[in-house]
């Protein structure tokens, strides 16, 4: 009788006599595993957070190509602190850390508002975005950071309506006390120093720079390879996986996460007891996904 490997997760050890569609939703589903990087991130993000309320909030600088996670960093820092109601008012939020997704629409002072208070109020159909309306949101839910997801988004619609932004930004940041992590790709970290003393707020800065094969690269594949359900230690970290994930992804963190996703379906679909190289090649290699992941259609 097989027994589970002592690394593998307590919720992937809990799969192991699941249904075989159950461990397909399960390795389809997103899993976060921390980095060294992700890892200072989270600290500086908590570190601004316990300020408090300060005159000069702390503000945070986060950079790095699509695909390498920065949306699922903000997140999962978002996760940790999520909406609660207020102990004597059932109907008022409190919403202390705030995730913003910017898009190119949120234009100028009144877009940015606008996207503020949308994640604010999800469910809300009218906003006016108003300086006032801004203020008493961040207020009334006691909001104490806004990571900005895309904030380079902000920039596109030309010099002045990118100016209005920063300076929106950097009004609420005075007069709300909030500290702001700002999200951007790599062609688009330029954007905020078009305000020089808003930018001077953002010396912190963490990039998020591509994998290359090393000891951080096979501690991230353990990490993702110990939350799937197999009975055996899989093989993706080993001398002759690790070099052809890295190659193959070209160092993405995307893209090792589906590589790695479609090599366990694989190994799931031979009914094999652990993900091996010969599954990872078919993963790279098969022209289409393993049918255990699609719907059967009567």
């Amino acid at each position: 009788m097989t027994t589970a490997p002592t690394d593998l997760s307590d919720a992937a050890r809990a799969l192991l006599q699941a249904t075989t569609m159950q461990k397909v939703d399960w390795i389809l589903a997103d899993a976060w595993v921390h980095t060294p990087t992700t890892t200072i991130a989270f600290q500086w993000m908590a570190y601004m957070h316990r300020c408090g309320v300060v005159m000069r909030p702390p503000c945070l600088h986060l950079i790095a190509e699509g695909g390498m996670g920065k949306t699922a960093v903000l997140l999962a820092y978002t996760e940790l602190h999520p909406v609660q109601q207020t102990p004597d008012d059932p109907l008022r939020l409190q919403r202390p850390i705030v995730y913003v997704e910017c898009k190119p629409e949120h234009q100028g002072e009144r877009g940015v508002r606008h996207a503020i208070l949308k994640a604010c109020w999800p469910s809300a159909t009218h906003i006016r975005g108003t300086e006032e309306e801004v203020d008493s949101t961040l207020r009334a839910q006691g909001v104490r950071m806004l990571l900005l997801d895309e904030f380079g988004e902000l920039t596109k619609a030309g010099a002045a309506s990118h100016r209005r932004a920063l300076s929106e930004l950097k009004r609420l940041s005075n007069t709300a006390r909030v500290g702001i992590v700002a999200a951007t790709v790599t062609n688009l970290a330029h954007v905020l120093d078009v305000d020089q003393q808003f930018a001077s707020r953002f010396k912190r800065k963490i990039t998020i720079s591509p994998w290359a094969l090393s000891n951080d690269l096979r501690n991230f594949v353990y990490g993702l390879q110990r939350n799937l359900p197999f009975p055996e230690r899989s093989q993706l970290d080993d001398r002759q996986c690790l070099p052809l994930i890295a190659q193959h992804s070209e160092g993405n963190t995307k893209e090792i996460v589906e590589v790695i996703r479609l090599a366990a379906l694989h190994a799931l679909e031979a009914d094999a007891a652990h993900i091996s190289h010969d599954s990872l090649v078919l993963a790279i290699e098969s022209p289409t996904p393993p049918s255990v992941a699609l719907r059967r259609v009567a």
